[in-house]
């Protein structure tokens, strides 16, 4: 399991948006780092609870931002962002339990995630920056 690192590919070219996901990539991190390390049930429960915690945030961020902007595709992005939330809930409910998280499902946050920057997000950032430009043009 490789852990994430941002790199240019991911950015939307708005900062706020972009610094966000640099943080999220970076909890993303610590729950990989805390895993790997063998920390305990607790600290990984508490690492996890921080990520969904900052998860909520940074989508509710994203969501405004995008009907601010009256983003087309809103519904279906904000199905997406419903389905990682459910995703990281259910982790969390198995951590609580007693359940260690694999690598496997590490692998499937960090794809996810990156997946969805790279693709989902890139959408929207690209209508609201043209969106911007035209509006400057008027």
């Amino acid at each position: 399991m490789a852990l994430p690192e941002w790199d240019e590919s991911m950015a939307l070219h708005l900062p706020a948006v972009d610094s966000q996901h640099k943080q999220l990539l970076g909890w993303i991190k610590a729950l990989g780092d805390a895993v790997q390390k063998g920390e305990g049930a607790r600290i990984i429960d508490e690492v996890l609870h921080n990520l969904i915690n900052y998860v909520h945030e940074h989508f509710s961020a994203e969501e405004r931002l995008m009907l601010t902007h009256n983003f087309p595709g809103f519904t279906g992005h904000r199905q997406e962002h419903d389905f990682f939330v459910a995703k990281l809930k259910d982790m969390h409910t198995g951590v609580t339990s007693g359940e260690e998280l694999s690598g496997k499902t590490l692998d499937f946050l960090i794809d996810w995630t990156i997946s969805h920057i790279k693709g989902t997000d890139q959408k929207y950032g690209h209508f609201i920056r043209e969106a911007a430009a035209g509006s400057k043009l008027d």
